[in-house]
């Protein structure tokens, strides 16, 4: 009778361990209704161009094109008040023209100074710095950040990106920069 009870206990026990414990979400699970999405806007948003200063922000930039140039585009958003798990982090940059795939390095930033106008205005890039492949889409084009966000810097401080895109010799493809209405490049936000 002892060892019925000790067995039940055991099998009572290893059920309701079972129950508690969940196997860790891996990142490219799909996300639920129960985790949260946060849209961040740029706060502060630059185009420096290799060939030509960009004292105002142009409508769209041509990633790629052989007449931009070398193109960094330096983006700073507000750190998130969020204290969950960061599951993904996107940046949606929108297609305007153009149909040439573009190869584009995506890293964190530090700090640009007052101006961002001509190319000895950039901030200098950290690490890591990805890869990203641009193409023309119906919809906005998501680039993986999740890594360079999980390795930034002090927090507090402001969260900033750089998109780093030779000249090729095609057209390239225009991403709206919002400076003339429609959609502005955001960061998209996953927590668990």
């Amino acid at each position: 009778m002892l060892k019925r009870v000790r067995l039940s206990l055991l099998v009572l026990g290893v059920g309701l361990a079972s129950v508690s414990c969940g196997a860790p979400v891996p990142t490219n699970a799909p996300l639920s209704e129960l985790n949260a999405r946060s849209v961040l806007s740029p706060t502060r948003f630059g185009v420096l161009s290799s060939l030509r200063e960009t004292r105002e922000l142009p409508s769209s930039v041509a990633l790629g094109a052989k007449a931009s140039g070398r193109l960094l585009l330096y983006f700073e958003f507000e750190q998130p008040e969020e204290t969950r798990k960061l599951l993904r982090a996107q940046l949606l940059l929108h297609p305007t023209d153009g149909s040439d795939g573009v190869e584009v390095e995506v890293s964190r930033a530090d700090a640009a100074g007052a101006r961002l106008y001509a190319w000895s205005d950039q901030p200098r890039a950290l690490y890591p710095r990805l890869a990203a492949r641009l193409g023309r889409h119906a919809g906005p084009e998501r680039v993986d950040v999740t890594a360079i966000l999980l390795a930034r810097g002090k927090r507090g401080e402001p969260l900033r990106l750089l998109v780093r895109a030779e000249p090729g010799e095609g057209e390239g493809i225009s991403i709206a920069t919002g400076a003339a209405g429609g959609e502005a490049p955001r960061l998209e936000l996953y927590w668990q």
